[in-house]
Parts: structure tokens; C-alpha cells; sequence
């Protein structure tokens, strides 16, 4: 072979090797990332782990086609197999009780309650029903950010699946426990819940989570499209 024909082999030789080299590293940079633990798994396995949950939250909600905010405030009751409520006392009474079939909706100041079946698909990833969306999270939602903010970490998400909520950022302390949550929808609205007064697997009054008639108050069934 002439030293042309043996420089070229040791050239291709050499383009090989480093080829091989640069697959080799590729695949050791992108070993950590394939085997990188789910960063929601802190925070399931908590909410996984929560039978019962009673706290305080504020809600600031600004309508963006009306450039007004509003803000209210009131309690959240959770019992694992039974339901939640959202009962709020300001600025006037309402409540939204979930019993483990059916959504009532009441306003002190109307004569009638609202009663509806339940609907996943749509009230899935609202946060809604809390403590279950916060515990299949992963499920509904991607992560396209994460950062700390003071002593919080911030996971900023956006919906796997069409709906009407276009992003969702949810602050969680060193416990795994949700803080306060930021809904940005579509239609340019913004919903933001912060939660305090946190109280975990204690006991609560289930008696709250059941509605009891009152023949002063109409019930207005809503049937589903």
C-alpha cells in the first residue's frame, strides 16, 4: 500500500473513532435525563397520601374583558371517598359541595340550589377538585418550566389536552404542599388561589359534606348536554 492509500485509511480510521467518541458522550450527557426521577413525584406521593384536608384560601380572579379584579375568600374541606367544598364568606355566602355524585352550587342570596352531576373532562386540571387533580398532575399537564421563588419551588405547566386553560403555575414548599396556584385561561382570565391554615389528615365534620334540603330552597337540576 502506498503512503497516499495508508494516510487515507488512517484518516477514515480516525473520522470513525471520533464519531464513536462523540455517540459515546452523547449518550452518557442524555443517560441523566432519561433516568431523571419525575419531578411531580414528591408532590403525588403527598396528595396521594391525604385522606382528609381542611384550609383557608383567598381567591383574586381577574376578568380580562372587563379589566375589573375580584377578590374572595373562604374555606376548603376535603374527605377522601366522601367529597370537598368550597365555602366562601366573602364577599358574600356561596359554596360549591361535592358529595361523591353530585355538584351543589348555592348563593345565600337566591331562593334555589343548583345540582349537577359531575363532568371530569371539563373540570379536570381546574384544580377544582383539588386534592385529586394535584395528585394525578403528571397526567394532565407538561412541565415547561421550573424554578424557586424565595423558599417555594414554581412549576409552571400547560395542558396535555385542549381545554380552556392555556397555562397553570403551582408554588410547593419544601413538604410538597401546594401553596397557591395561577390559572391563566384563553380567554385572558386569571385565577389565583392561595391556601393557608393548611390542616392534613385530621379529623373533619363529614356532616358538612352532605346537603341537607330545605324547604325554603328550590333544587334546580342541571342535566349534562
Amino acid at each position: 500500500m502506498n503512503t497516499r492509500g495508508l494516510k487515507g485509511v488512517k484518516k477514515g480510521f480516525l473520522s470513525i473513532v471520533i464519531s464513536l467518541f462523540f455517540l459515546a458522550l452523547e449518550g452518557l450527557l442524555l443517560l441523566p435525563l432519561c433516568g431523571e426521577e419525575n419531578p411531580f413525584a414528591g408532590i403525588k406521593k403527598f396528595y396521594s397520601g391525604i385522606h382528609s384536608l381542611s384550609a383557608k384560601f383567598q381567591q383574586r380572579i381577574l376578568i380580562a374583558s372587563l379589566k375589573k379584579e375580584r377578590e374572595s375568600a373562604g374555606n376548603f374541606l376535603y374527605k377522601r371517598g366522601r367529597g370537598f367544598l368550597w365555602e366562601y364568606d366573602v364577599p358574600k355566602g356561596r359554596f360549591f359541595l361535592y358529595d361523591g355524585q353530585y355538584i351543589w352550587q348555592g348563593d345565600g342570596e337566591r331562593p334555589y340550589v343548583q345540582k349537577e352531576r359531575i363532568d371530569r373532562e371539563k373540570t379536570g386540571g381546574t384544580f377544582f377538585d383539588l386534592v385529586y387533580d394535584i395528585s394525578r398532575i403528571d397526567d394532565m399537564f407538561n412541565l415547561t418550566e421550573r424554578a424557586k421563588e424565595k423558599d417555594l419551588e414554581v412549576f409552571t405547566l400547560t395542558p396535555k389536552k385542549d381545554s380552556m386553560i392555556r397555562s397553570t403555575r403551582i408554588w410547593v414548599d419544601g413538604q410538597h404542599m401546594v401553596k397557591k396556584i395561577e390559572i391563566r385561561e384563553v380567554t385572558g382570565n386569571i385565577n389565583i388561589m392561595t391556601f393557608s391554615s393548611v390542616k392534613v389528615n385530621q379529623p373533619v365534620d363529614e356532616g358538612r359534606l352532605v346537603y341537607k334540603p330545605n324547604r325554603d330552597i328550590e333544587i334546580i337540576e342541571k342535566r349534562g348536554d
